[in-house]
């Protein structure tokens, strides 16, 4: 088991009933997002899911974003010109948290990246 820090791609694959998303979040250790995630996913759900969302999120550990978040975030921005403020925010909390980032965002986290998963493709 892996200490996981999931992407909202995965997780709004999982609430899709994408079987692969459900199972490497079962598979997981301790289980977490960044709140840039958990805005993310909950922006997207409409009013008659909303609390169904909120619940399963609610699952995981959320991770804030604080002075060592942000500094890794502008570090990892002037190291990757390209990289938007919302995806390196995702992937400081999971570098500082220790953790994995369980993503299917290959554009912007390639799988040969240290600390990044890509557990399937669609």
């Amino acid at each position: 088991m892996i200490d996981a820090q999931f992407d909202s791609d995965i997780l709004i694959d999982a609430l899709n009933g994408i079987e692969a998303a459900r199972g490497e979040i079962r598979r997981a250790g301790r289980k977490s997002i960044s709140r840039v995630s958990w805005t993310e996913v909950m922006s997207a759900a409409d009013a008659q899911s909303l609390k169904a969302v909120e619940a399963f999120l609610g699952c995981f550990q959320v991770e804030e974003i604080g002075d060592a978040v942000a500094r890794r975030a502008a570090a990892l921005r002037a190291e990757r010109k390209g990289l938007t403020l919302a995806d390196a925010f995702v992937l400081a909390t999971a570098q500082i948290s220790g953790r994995i980032l369980v993503t299917r965002n290959i554009k912007v986290f390639p799988a040969s990246m240290p600390g990044i998963r890509i557990p399937y493709t669609l």
